[in-house]
């Protein structure tokens, strides 16, 4: 069963300190704040099982004007199982083939016209593997 993901995406200019939101400093030295709501745990992920068709991620940009989508970029995707379209300023779709069993991120490059710069905002996907794996040899800890 295909798997879609609506992601509303919200930044801000300054510090923005809890309730998910997540620091970062961009290109101008800059703090800003960004936070994802939707998708996978409600922090813009997307969570699937290999074989399951092909899942997307709509990312809608939800802040004032002054700030617009200017690329989506990958990293983690040595399967080649991601691509990105964008829409408008404000929305972008990210579509996983879903055919390999992988961790990758995808990082919205949001511009911002008033501070003239980019702010790097990046959520998690996550394809399991069809069958369980084995388990590895050291413990895992997981924080959730």
């Amino acid at each position: 069963m295909p798997n879609q993901e609506s992601v509303n995406l919200n930044v801000k200019f300054g510090p923005q300190p809890g309730q998910g939101w997540t620091e970062v400093i961009a290109a101008n030295g800059q703090v800003y704040a960004f936070k994802y709501s939707g998708g996978a745990n409600n922090n813009g992920g997307l969570e699937t099982q290999v074989g399951q068709g092909t899942a997307t991620i709509n990312v809608s940009l939800s802040t004032d004007n002054r700030y617009s989508i200017s690329d989506v970029v990958f990293t983690g995707d040595g399967n080649n199982q991601l691509t990105r379209s964008i829409g408008s300023t404000s929305a972008a779709t990210i579509t996983d083939i879903n055919t390999v069993a992988e961790t990758a991120d995808y990082c919205v490059v949001v511009a911002d016209s008033v501070g003239n710069t980019t702010i790097l905002c990046d959520p998690m996907i996550k394809n399991d593997p069809k069958t369980p794996m084995a388990m590895m040899a050291q413990p895992r800890i997981v924080h959730s």
